[in-house]
């Protein structure tokens, strides 16, 4: 799992997802539209441009509901500083 943020008027929030198995297979991978204007699409570390959020509807909720369906009791999560991607889709 990963994410990617960009910085709003509230801070930093969630503006992508990606969720692989354990043969590297892209399993979800999402834009997510912030709460709040973005102000800084941080694209350097985030690869994320003005371009790639044009008409994104997902929200977070979106994404939530998403990784429920995805992720049970049982399941493995590998993350680079993986507790910081869990706290961008709390």
């Amino acid at each position: 799992m990963d994410t990617e943020m960009v910085y709003t008027q509230d801070g930093l929030e969630l503006a992508r997802v990606t969720v692989v198995d354990c043969n590297n297979k892209v399993v979800y991978d999402t834009f997510v539209r912030p709460d709040t204007k973005v102000i800084d699409y941080n694209t350097r570390f985030s690869g994320i441009t003005a371009k790639d959020m044009d008409g994104v509807t997902t929200t977070i909720r979106d994404v939530q509901a998403v990784l429920l369906s995805l992720i049970a009791e049982e399941t493995i999560l590998i993350g680079h500083s993986l507790e910081c991607d869990l706290t961008a889709v709390k």
